[in-house]
């Protein structure tokens, strides 16, 4: 191996090791959501967005994977539909929350690496940042309607919120609409904006 290879690597550990510090910080503490009546607003994608672009897909479904952990995590105790979910089904539970995330920054990284060569190359990092939480919110919201949408107690609970209970669009868009906007915007615009900071200091 090669004096340059080995320092190619430990760059690339080092980088990966401090956005999942950050995934990690962001997770437990007031950084990464923001409370909303329905569900929390997360800003977790935004370091999974910036992995997967500056490290390559696989770095990406590793970031995927630590957010999908915390969420599994954090759905164990407190109130809310997280610890409803686990009770009712945890293995469920576990498959809406951790799978998703991790194709999500899996995706993320293909996504870039489709668009950077290409036509429209210019616009590869905004749309790759934005990827990553529009493709959280369906890939999320898709799974947890398939597992959950139809239980009763989810049922209960949605009609206790004020969320329409009789159509599964109108469900979702109740409940996360604002969240999605929200997301998708601040990673367009925090999340390219680090992007292109870090690509100029790494020279990427």
């Amino acid at each position: 191996m090669s004096t340059t290879t080995r320092q190619v690597e430990i760059s690339y550990m080092v980088e990966l090791a401090a956005l999942i510090a950050i995934v990690l910080i962001m997770a437990f503490t007031p950084l990464g959501y923001i409370p909303t009546p329905m569900i929390k607003i997360s800003l977790i994608s935004i370091p999974v967005a910036i992995g997967a672009i500056l490290l390559g897909p696989s770095a990406g479904l590793v970031l995927g994977t630590v957010f999908g952990l915390t969420s599994v995590i954090q759905s164990i105790g407190g109130d809310g539909l997280g610890p409803l979910m686990m009770q009712i089904a945890p293995l469920s539970n576990i498959l809406v929350r951790l799978p998703t995330r991790m194709l999500m920054g899996w995706l993320t990284g293909i996504i870039y690496k489709l668009l950077k060569d290409s036509k429209v190359h210019a616009l590869s990092i905004p749309i790759s940042c934005i990827s990553a939480p529009v493709l959280n919110t369906i890939l999320y919201m898709s799974a947890l309607c398939l597992f959950f949408f139809r239980k009763p107690e989810v049922q209960d609970w949605a009609s206790a919120a004020g969320l329409p209970i009789d159509n599964v669009f109108a469900f979702v868009t109740a409940m996360v609409g604002f969240n999605a906007v929200f997301e998708a915007t601040a990673s367009l615009i925090i999340g390219s904006a680090i992007t292109k900071a870090l690509m100029v200091v790494l020279k990427k």
